[in-house]
């Protein structure tokens, strides 16, 4: 698909208007095109954006396409980039993959995937007039768009992190219940994790392409809003990274906290088998004296030689247990 922001141009001062349009098969790219947004190209519409723009556009369809060695080049005039944007809207969270190609005339993007941040931008620029649209302009308010989506995923991230942690902290019930509510607290922090993991990996791919852009900028005063944009850029991913930090460890702690927990609760089970076991060492060593088969044992001729047999078994059941009670151990 061809998706194509041609910008309407109203007056000096007023700026102008941009409007969006998906291509047919027939149609070929508009002159005024600023923005052409590529999502799954075939060939054939990478030949038509090559021809109209006259620079190679790096698509799979291309028969001989190769990774570039680097993400970021410049060639024939035109800047290529190619960063990873954070994305889980119809799934487990993935890093999507997207090529900037920066020519003198258009801004051009290749991606295969869905992005929030492509369709909130495309409909922001859509809405009231822009006073500039150059491409460098275009990529920097698509690279903010996607810092601001960005924050806000981590944001999200945060607030499971929360509630990981009440339901850490806060389980209620017996002991099979704390022990399910543990095992499902383990299989959500491996999700945030890697939800973490994707975002800090997005992030440092976008803090490159926006270090690159800052030292392409020219140093005039016309492109000093560029690089103006490009510094808050900077800034806003150097706090989101710290964030994301701090999180990772969040979700360390309270996977120590799970674990230890949970042995804690193996310790109490342990501890009950434990002490039933010296409970009933007494009277198994009372029954294991008169179990045996010696002719001189007076109290086997005793009327009441057997029910003190067992009520000594008895005594040295709950001695034990009383004992442990007082000193606090059970």
């Amino acid at each position: 698909m061809i998706f194509v922001y041609s910008a309407a141009k109203l007056s000096p001062d007023a700026g102008a208007v941009v409007s969006r349009k998906l291509l047919t098969d027939a149609e070929s790219i508009p002159a005024d095109a600023v923005w052409i947004d590529l999502i799954e190209p075939t060939a054939d519409e990478d030949h038509r954006v090559e021809t109209a723009l006259g620079v190679v556009i790096p698509t799979y369809a291309d028969p001989d396409y190769t990774e570039p060695p680097e993400a970021h080049y410049s060639e024939n005039g035109a800047r290529y980039l190619h960063a990873y944007l954070f994305t889980s809207r119809d799934g487990p969270p993935v890093a999507l993959g997207v090529t900037f190609v920066i020519t003198d005339t258009a801004l051009v993007t290749v991606r295969y995937g869905n992005s929030g941040a492509f369709d909130l931008f495309g409909a922001k620029i859509c809405k009231s007039p822009t006073p500039t649209l150059k491409p460098e302009a275009i990529a920097a308010g698509l690279v903010t768009t996607i810092i601001n989506r960005s924050a806000r995923s981590l944001s999200q991230v945060g607030r499971e992190l929360d509630e990981i942690s009440s339901a850490v902290f806060k389980a209620d019930g017996d002991q099979s219940k704390r022990n399910q509510r543990y095992s499902e607290t383990l299989v959500a922090l491996g999700d945030v994790d890697e939800k973490i993991s994707s975002l800090r990996e997005c992030l440092v791919s976008v803090e490159r392409l926006v270090l690159f852009l800052a030292a392409e900028a020219p140093p005039d005063k016309e492109h000093k809003p560029l690089r103006e944009a490009n510094k808050s850029a900077l800034r806003d991913l150097q706090s989101l990274e710290e964030d994301a930090n701090f999180k990772a460890q969040k979700v360390q702690f309270l996977l120590d906290a799970t674990l230890g927990l949970i042995n804690l609760a193996q310790n109490d089970i342990i501890k009950l088998f434990s002490v039933l076991a010296v409970i009933f060492m007494p009277p198994t060593l009372i029954a294991s004296i008169y179990g045996m088969n010696f002719k001189a044992m007076p109290e086997l001729d005793w009327q009441w030689g057997y029910p003190l047999a067992l009520l000594a078994m008895v005594c040295a059941a709950i001695f034990p247990y009383l004992f442990f009670r007082w000193r606090r151990w059970l």
